[in-house]
């Protein structure tokens, strides 16, 4: 598996396409700025509303910039806010799902629309909901068998239990996508079918950048990160990183850190990976489990307190 979180950031190129979804979290800005320039979507999660509306009121533009879209019970979203983004024409859909949360709520539009957000010409900027539901795109317009990545803007620096909740849904939801693209050949498994998936998925918080490594052989680009012996204007990474397994132990196998290790054995109660260093501008980790890979953003990224 083939990971590069950093080409999100990165100016030498465009990243794959991918959303942004806001969660009911405090907002990283510094990293959000950066994101929001190539998002084909920004949505927000019920009360993540709030802290969208918050975030561009503190800059007298709430009234100019706005989400794409906002998915979920509803029950968090204040109502001045909802009747401020209401007046606007910003996409609010209430989904009264007591089985599932927000967060999965958002997702699970992505996954059933993804089609119309794989197109070259969609972009946050122009909304991406500015064709009604049941209008179709040209022939050849969407990019067919595409990937649409999920970069999720949320906290881990707050309360325990919710940090624990964020981290179980990119989990699961993980886990979820896999599954169903293995399980279908590699095609979609969408409501459009054949107009593309959902790719991979990444927790922005305040200070990182954390998926889920797939089991088997992982290869990750780190290019731009601060380490001994490089010297870069703008780094994208501090040289941080922990590998911290999730269901119970695993053994791993990694290579391109300070300490790398062979067919070793991690579990939470035993020996963890944590603050390990980047040594080289691709590592790999090797795991017959999933692990969470967590990296630290560099400075400029994090968000400012």
């Amino acid at each position: 598996m083939e990971w590069d979180p950093t080409q999100f950031f990165r100016d030498d190129h465009t990243p794959n396409p991918f959303a942004l979804l806001i969660l009911n979290q405090p907002i990283n800005e510094r990293a959000f700025r950066v994101l929001r320039k190539h998002a084909k979507v920004t949505l927000c999660a019920d009360g993540g509303a709030n802290r969208f509306y918050s975030m561009m009121k503190a800059h007298d533009r709430e009234s100019i910039d706005l989400p794409d879209i906002i998915i979920g019970d509803l029950d968090s979203i204040t109502p001045d806010t909802r009747s401020h983004y209401a007046n606007l024409g910003v996409h609010i859909i209430e989904d009264e799902d007591q089985y599932s949360t927000d967060f999965t709520k958002c997702l699970n539009y992505l996954r059933a629309h993804v089609g119309k957000f794989l197109s070259p010409c969609t972009s946050s900027s122009e909304s991406a909901v500015s064709k009604s539901e049941g209008e179709e795109r040209k022939e050849g317009e969407e990019e067919e068998g595409g990937e649409l990545d999920v970069l999720i803007l949320g906290g881990l620096g707050g309360r325990v239990d919710q940090a624990f909740s964020q981290i179980h849904h990119l989990y699961s939801m993980t886990q979820s996508y896999s599954a169903s693209s293995s399980s279908s050949g590699g095609h979609s498994t969408s409501s459009q079918e054949g107009t593309g998936k959902i790719g991979n998925l990444y927790l922005i918080s305040e200070e990182s950048i954390t998926f889920i490594l797939r089991p088997g052989r992982n290869t990750i680009q780190t290019p731009g990160t601060n380490r001994p012996g490089v010297s870069s204007a703008e780094y994208l990474l501090e040289e941080n990183v922990g590998i911290i397994p999730l269901l119970g132990p695993a053994r791993i196998t990694t290579s391109g850190f300070q300490w790398d290790v062979v067919d070793w054995k991690t579990e939470i109660g035993g020996q963890l990976s944590t603050s390990n260093h980047i040594r080289s501008e691709v590592v790999t980790v090797e795991s017959l489990m999933p692990v969470l890979f967590t990296l630290e953003l560099a400075g400029r990224l994090k968000r400012d307190r």
